[in-house]
């Protein structure tokens, strides 16, 4: 039997909800190898998070949508149901 996926309790702690900030093209910070990197910032009212990442800013974004999911399931309270 498959487990349900966890609701997230959006209404009542939209305050925790993360979302993308900023996407800006950048160096990387150690000055490894070539290719393009954006640094990002995702935040929600209580905290932020900033990294850097190679890729397209597509790719980049595709992995802030995926990091935000992740943050998001382990912020947000689950509502009862």
């Amino acid at each position: 039997m498959k487990k349900a996926e966890p609701v997230l309790n959006y209404e009542e702690f939209p305050h925790l909800s993360y979302g993308v900030v900023k996407i800006e093209k950048a160096d990387l910070p150690s000055g490894g190898s070539d290719g393009t990197c954006y640094r990002y910032v995702v935040a929600n009212s209580v905290s932020s998070v900033t990294g850097y990442r190679q890729g397209t800013k597509r790719e980049v974004t595709q992995y802030c949508g995926t990091l935000i999911e992740d943050l998001n399931l382990r912020t947000i309270p689950k509502k009862k149901v």
